[in-house]
């Protein structure tokens, strides 16, 4: 048995609102229950009210993983194996939930963010649309792939999306997150120091502006290294000092 596209599609516009009726007691449990409905309804249709029940009682993960669970449900109820559904919904769930947070609130946001940042400094307001492009591709994306690949290949499908979206991943994505705040400081000041003209673009920069957007961009990286933040206190101490007296 296979889902029709108009079920598919139904499934997926309908997990957008996964968190419209959110409650402390059940979190997305009658949004998800929502998305999921129409497959119910095309997988178990003598069972209909047997399977909303069991999906009315507690559900909550990043908002973009949940199409993917969904999938893997629709896979297990298929197979014959709604047992296993109690058995991995919680780590299911659980798991993409981290993956999810850490991809796109954590990491992906705040790049983005920075980059809309710059633009804006530049003068260049097709930076939004441009952030709102890469986010929204990469969330729909994910939200599609990933119904696909857990109705058609289970668990593993949910595992396959695990592996794209790691905290491997997600790491070296938010090395750049250094590199764009200094470049946003370096930018800010400039943009605080031109004219309305902009004809004085190099006499305009603040000097000790841009020392302090490269120093913010060497210490969060050494941050990220897990040196000491005694000596990143005393290295800019110290620099402080011979600017200081260089001047």
């Amino acid at each position: 048995m296979h889902i029709p596209p108009r079920v598919a599609f139904s499934i997926l516009w309908r997990s957008f609102f996964i968190q419209a009726a959110w409650n402390f007691k059940g979190m997305q449990n009658i949004g998800f229950t929502h998305a999921i409905l129409p497959g119910i309804k095309h997988v178990l249709p003598e069972r209909v009210d047997e399977g909303v029940k069991r999906y009315l009682t507690f559900f909550n993960t990043q908002p973009y993983m949940a199409p993917t669970i969904i999938g893997v449900y629709l896979h297990l109820h298929e197979q014959g194996e709604e047992d296993m559904i109690a058995k991995i919904g919680p780590t299911l769930s659980n798991s993409l939930a981290a993956l999810g947070d850490t991809f796109f609130w954590a990491t992906m946001k705040p790049v983005l963010a920075l980059l809309f940042m710059i633009c804006i400094f530049m003068d260049q307001l097709w930076g939004l649309l441009l952030a709102l492009v890469i986010f929204n591709t990469a969330h729909l994306w994910v939200m599609a792939w990933g119904f696909v690949q857990g109705y058609r290949h289970g668990a593993d499908g949910a595992l396959s999306l695990g592996k794209i979206l790691s905290i491997d991943v997600a790491r070296y994505l938010s090395l750049t997150i250094p590199l764009l705040s200094g470049f946003a400081l370096g930018c800010a000041a400039l943009w605080f120091r031109l004219d309305k003209e902009f004809s004085a673009v190099l006499p305009g920069i603040d000097l000790a502006f841009a020392a302090a957007a490269i120093i913010f961009l060497v210490a969060v990286v050494l941050i990220k290294l897990r040196v000491n933040i005694f000596w990143l206190v005393y290295g800019v101490f110290t620099l402080s000092m011979i600017w200081t007296m260089l001047r």
